[in-house]
């Protein structure tokens, strides 16, 4: 499914609609328990409600270091705020100053990094708080980051169809015919054709119903040219397919030298009686 870029005014539509989803912050902190956890965290614990200071979820996440798995420790500030209403750089401070505690008081150990979530956004003195001391970092997910993520992982989307043209004319543009490779004539691709690992194994070419179609009944062998190499091959009694095409396959590496058998594309020609057969 492709994605179409928002723009700035359906990026506000989308914040204005997910802030109204929240009765309460108590209600965006619940719904950022599933969200953190639909997004690959662990272990997330929204913490007891006590106003709207401290820590409001705590999660994990598993990594790596030079002694195997390490685990980071992940403490949430959520601020279910309305497009209008930043967050600003006290707010920073004060998740930075709280962390080491949790609202009942406990407290939490030095291995954490902290994260800002709101549906609004931050002020550019918010974002210097943010990143000012590599000791303590606050990651930063506002509003739009918040939708991103939701769409990436399907989160409250029901997605509609959009019907688009340029979709449509480059399927046209795909099946337009195309011109030869060869150097001698210049000549349209009629139909591509996979030789599959069954026609390899068999050592046959099966031809395409349009090109044999266009030949002559009464015709045995026919002149095929492969990838600019012309050879005379002989079809079978039902006229299904051509033979004789093993060391043909073993040169265009459908048969590797360990005998391995590897399905290509065929895109297939006719000049005259001649077949061309470009093998990609």
């Amino acid at each position: 499914m492709n994605i179409v870029e928002l723009s700035k005014n359906e990026y506000e539509e989308y914040i204005d609609l997910l802030f109204s989803c929240f009765e309460t912050g108590r209600d965006f902190e619940m719904f950022l328990n599933s969200f953190l956890s639909i997004v690959g965290f662990e272990e997330v614990v929204t913490t007891k409600y006590v106003g709207d200071q401290g820590i409001d979820l705590t999660c994990t996440k598993k990594g790596f270091d030079v002694n195997g798995t390490d685990t980071t420790n992940y403490y949430v500030q959520a601020k279910r705020y309305n497009k209008d209403n930043k967050v600003g750089p006290r707010e920073i401070r004060d998740l930075k100053g709280t962390t080491k505690r949790d609202k009942n008081g406990n407290i939490l150990n030095n291995n954490y990094v902290n994260i800002f979530i709101t549906t609004s956004s931050f002020t550019p003195a918010a974002i210097k708080e943010a990143t000012d001391n590599h000791n303590m970092p606050v990651i930063l997910i506002d509003g739009i980051h918040l939708i991103n993520m939701c769409i990436e992982h399907n989160i409250g989307f029901n997605f509609k169809p959009i019907f688009s043209k340029e979709s449509i004319n480059k399927l046209i543009s795909h099946a337009e015919p195309k011109k030869s490779n060869n150097n001698t004539t210049d000549i349209e691709y009629l139909v591509n054709r996979e030789i599959t690992l069954n026609d390899i194994r068999a050592r046959i070419l099966v031809v395409p119903q349009i090109i044999k179609n266009s030949i002559d009944n009464e015709i045995e062998a026919v002149t095929v040219k492969i990838n600019g190499d012309e050879y005379s091959l002989k079809f079978d009694k039902q006229r299904r397919y051509l033979g004789g095409v093993t060391d043909i396959y073993r040169k265009h590496g459908l048969i590797t030298s360990d005998n391995t058998c590897v399905s290509k594309t065929g895109k297939w020609a006719l000049d005259g009686s001649k077949i061309i057969i470009n093998i990609e």
